[in-house]
């Protein structure tokens, strides 16, 4: 029975619990709008098998398997207390003893789990683990206190009531062994009293959690609800014509999601294990920008929130005395070295979404500072200019397939596929080979296809990825409406920006359609049978996963499959593959900037293949292509290993011909 001072102390608990929750929460509130709403049930769903089944972080084993131990060995014995109508004591023996056989295991992985956590920070003093102050150390003590004053209560109960120990509890009759001899100085009050303390423990603890790392339980939980269900990589739709301010410079300008977002983060440093920048020496990592935000907001949450009650407009910015997000808590060099290859948020335990704070951050700096690196202004005017990024003759963009057997949509509508050839395919005469090896194994196959030719323009993925949302848009309603017109259905890609631009981007503009990267497109042409693959080709190749074909759009088998059907071709792995790859440091725009912090990204990723000692390396991306042919010349390894794209590939084992 609870007495008056157990009654206290969970009130005090529920009292600190509710506080503490209700002030992250002002704190988030202070965001802008943002719906997240509806699909409550899958939601819902996705969350507890989430939360329960620990999917993403069961992805390493040794933190995965230890804060399982932890995350389980509370939560059972705690709900076990909470649901007091289980009533052990009541149950049918065996039922009793099952019950304290699965207790008593449950805290001993637990406290196997706490051991680790204390050898993993401690002793081995990972890398990517940091502490604010001694608050980890505090937390780790006292967990452990609860579990082995837990213990002691057990042992207590063993040592009077049955001192040969019970099968039932195992550790619970180490403790009884020990405490044996003295077992006629305990009675049921001196259990009580341990029992008592051990309560409060764990109440104590509940009631603290929104002013320590473990509020992460919390806001864990409902970041996990409220989690992106629309299409991977998709960022927010600006209204361009009718703002009069674009992206983020003042922490108030997020919205509640992304503020939530910092609060959620646990500092485990997944993000940042897996951050191109951070690895090569950029001074981006990630994680300290989800905490940097976190600190900027607690900084000025309060204020922001008195400043909005008194009626003052918060629509841009904060007085001049008071510090910015950006210069003072996050720096320019840190938004522009982000390459937008969703390492972190594929690998992030509690959902949190990085890119689209870059993304934001950035169009302030574009449309509302006219702050970037200085070769960006030239790329910018090239699109607006000639909608290529070299600012080549926009008129000159169907070149290429002069004398070949394609047409125009203007010539021949009536076809399957509009066969979409992007920037580099019309312009770079390094891909134009991919274009054309595309269009030999089209005709191999006897895929009805027509081009856009002059009428084609940029999709504008790298644009809006480097925060001129503008100018995105302009170029993406161009492409929409001539598409639109020409009643186009069914796209082919052969870049995977373009592919992700044009299959999920474009949709929110109205732009509907079935887009399909070339190396889904040709894998299923040979599943079909329509392509004899004839020529051998003996040789190692290494398969580099385009970040936004693989993380973005989880095209990782399609481009396998085809090469395993490559006769005599021999593929090897890099350390770094599938959901893991490592980009090649082209994405979010930085294919058009200057590489001067760090150690360049595509060296660093172009030692990872050559320690697979290839004789090709394998993309599927113009991006990736032109970076790892500057990697290889830094390895000075251009003559002996080629870079070649996966349909180029495919078009020599067809023997049609010169590609």
């Amino acid at each position: 029975m609870l007495n008056s001072l157990d009654a206290l102390i969970i009130g005090l608990s529920l009292v600190l619990l509710l506080y503490g929750s209700a002030r992250k929460i002002a704190r988030w509130r202070v965001g802008e709008p943002e719906s997240r709403k509806g699909e409550a049930g899958s939601r819902f769903a996705a969350m507890i098998a989430s939360v329960v089944g620990h999917d993403r972080i069961m992805e390493e084993s040794w933190p995965g398997y230890m804060h399982l131990f932890i995350f389980f060995g509370f939560m059972v014995p705690f709900l076990a207390v909470v649901f007091a109508q289980l009533h052990i004591a009541a149950l049918a023996p065996a039922a009793a003893g099952g019950i304290s056989l699965v207790l008593d295991l449950i805290g001993g992985l637990a406290l196997i789990g706490l051991l680790m956590a204390v050898y993993r920070r401690y002793v081995l003093e990972a890398e990517r683990l940091d502490e604010r102050g001694n608050e980890d150390g505090l937390l780790l003590l006292w967990l452990f206190f609860i579990f082995l004053s837990g213990f002691a209560v057990e042992g207590l109960r063993l040592a009077i009531t049955t001192p040969e120990g019970s099968w039932f509890a195992p550790l619970g009759s180490l403790i009884a062994f020990a405490l044996s001899p003295f077992s006629s100085g305990f009675d049921g009050q001196t259990i009580g009293w341990v029992w008592r303390v051990h309560f409060y423990a764990v109440i104590l603890l509940v009631g603290t959690m929104p002013y320590t790392k473990l509020f992460h339980v919390i806001s864990g939980i409902l970041n996990n609800y409220y989690r992106s269900t629309g299409a991977k990589g998709v960022v927010s739709l600006l209204d361009v014509e009718n703002s009069e301010t674009f992206g983020v410079a003042h922490v108030h300008q997020f919205t509640w999601k992304q503020l939530m977002d910092s609060d959620a983060c646990i500092r485990c440093g997944r993000c940042q294990d897996n951050c191109p920048a951070y690895l090569t020496g950029k001074p981006l990592t990630p994680k300290k920008l989800v905490q940097d935000i976190r600190q900027c907001l607690y900084d000025k949450a309060a204020l922001i929130k008195k400043r909005r009650s008194d009626g003052e407009d918060l629509t841009w910015g904060l007085p001049d005395d008071e510090k910015p997000l950006l210069g003072s808590y996050v720096s320019e060099d840190e938004v522009w070295s982000c390459t937008t290859c969703r390492a972190c948020m594929e690998v992030c335990p509690m959902f949190v979404e990085h890119i689209d704070k870059v993304v934001d951050l950035r169009r302030n700096l574009v449309l509302m500072e006219s702050s970037f690196p200085v070769e960006v202004q030239t790329v910018f005017k090239n699109f607006e200019n000639n909608s290529n990024p070299w600012g080549l003759g926009w008129a000159d963009r169907g070149n290429w397939a002069k004398g070949k057997d394609v047409t125009t949509f203007a010539e021949n509508s009536a076809v399957d596929y509009l066969l979409w050839v992007g920037c580099s395919g019309s312009f770079d005469d390094r891909y134009k080979k991919v274009t054309n090896a595309f269009v030999k194994v089209l005709n191999a196959a006897g895929v009805s296809f027509s081009i856009l030719g002059a009428e084609e323009k940029c999709c504008g993925d790298s644009a809006r990825k480097m925060g001129n949302e503008y100018l995105y848009q302009t170029l993406a309603m161009e492409n929409i409406e001539t598409m639109n017109a020409y009643g186009v259905k069914n796209i082919l890609v052969m870049c995977p920006h373009g592919y992700n631009t044009l299959k999920k981007d474009y949709r929110q503009l109205g732009g509907h359609y079935n887009v399909m990267h070339h190396t889904e497109f040709v894998a299923q042409l040979l599943r079909e049978g329509r392509l004899q693959l004839k020529r051998p080709l003996a040789v190692r190749a290494v398969y580099h996963d385009s970040c936004y074909l693989g993380r973005y759009n989880e095209v990782y088998e399609e481009p396998r499959s085809i090469l395993r059907e490559l006769p005599g071709l021999e593929l090897a792995e890099m350390e770094r593959h599938h959901k893991r790859g490592f980009c090649c440091g082209a994405g979010g725009g930085r294919m058009w900037m200057e590489e001067t912090l760090g150690t360049k990204i595509n060296d660093n990723r172009v030692g990872q293949a050559l320690a697979q000692h290839p004789e090709i390396a394998v993309t599927a991306c113009p991006f990736c292509m032109v970076m790892f042919e500057d990697g290889l010349k830094f390895h000075n390894r251009e003559m002996d290993v080629k870079v070649k794209d996966v349909v180029e590939l495919v078009a020599e084992a067809l023997e049609v011909g010169d590609v």
